[in-house]
């Protein structure tokens, strides 16, 4: 896989994205900057959790002599289901590996080609990876972190949410100490149409049948939460990303968990995920923050 061989993918069109040019330029610019990154980072690219193309991930390291037992963030990249690599996240990296943490970029089979929920069965693959699997790489067990943007941030938050599936890959209740949603969607219904002009519904894209909705909705598994939540957005992004982001923090919260919420004022859905890449953003100060000092489970 690798900066030098993604496997092409569907072009981002008017048929298959809300806005392809900003999507295309996004796209460009994520990996343009990701390479960049890791060529200032100690990396090791394409481990293997899976046989198939998509099922891989990408560490990225503090500095050697750091030690061992450094916090750990496993993030997931965006792409509407249907588009998107790892290779989108590095740019990210070089904010958290200085602290020290250890960055690992997570990438999922997409859709068509693969029906929900194939995607999150691989994020929950990649989590099984890094819990078993991090230690070698000077990473701590008990201080794993998720997040994502976009679709990368549903599936960081079904990941979390998703505690009856961490029993038997070995973690305890609270093995994910705190999740990073950023611009993410919260529901899916089978009949709204899906990004673009096709006429296709998400149960047309994402599901074999109208039970699948189910599984790719966070809003459906947060009863009993107890893992803090930071849900973020942008002022000037999609009206379903804003609006599910609201609900989703309220319906935390009815649970009793703790929930940080904020909206970033001038950035649409791309500027403010590129934005995670300068360590002086909000944003990024906010998750290192709470990595070095996890909210307490509620």
């Amino acid at each position: 896989m690798g900066f030098e061989n993604l496997k092409a993918q569907t072009p981002r069109t008017k048929e298959n994205t809300r806005v392809p040019e900003a999507a295309n330029a996004y796209g460009d610019r994520a990996i343009a900057i990701s390479r960049e990154a890791a060529e200032t980072v100690r990396t090791v690219m394409d481990i293997s959790f899976g046989s198939e193309y998509y099922q891989k991930l990408d560490l990225y390291l503090p500095d050697k002599g750091v030690g061992q037992g450094v916090p750990v963030l496993l993030y997931f990249h965006g792409g509407a289901w249907q588009h998107g690599y790892k290779e989108w996240n590095g740019f990210m990296a070089p904010c958290f590996v200085n602290m020290p943490a250890i960055f690992v970029s997570a990438s999922y089979r997409l859709v068509p080609e693969n029906k929900f929920p194939a995607p999150f069965e691989d994020a929950l693959a990649a989590l099984d990876w890094v819990w078993h699997n991090i230690t070698d790489y000077g990473g701590d067990i008990g201080r794993i972190f998720t997040g994502g943007w976009s679709v990368g941030g549903t599936l960081a938050s079904l990941v979390t949410l998703r505690r009856e599936l961490h029993a038997p890959l070995g973690l305890p209740d609270d093995g994910i100490k705190a999740c990073f949603s950023a611009s993410a969607g919260y529901r899916y219904k089978y009949d709204v149409l899906a990004p673009g002009s096709s006429g296709k519904t998400y149960g047309d894209l994402m599901y074999s049948g109208p039970e699948d909705e189910q599984l790719a909705e966070p809003l459906n598994y947060v009863k009993g939460n107890q893992t803090p939540f930071y849900i973020s957005w942008a002022s000037k992004d999609f009206e379903h990303v804003q609006q599910s982001s609201k609900d989703m923090a309220k319906a935390l919260e009815a649970e009793g968990s703790t929930v940080l919420s904020q909206e970033f004022g001038g950035v649409d859905h791309y500027q403010f995920n590129l934005e995670h890449g300068d360590p002086g953003n909000k944003w990024v100060k906010t998750v290192r923050e709470w990595i070095t000092n996890p909210p307490l489970y509620s």
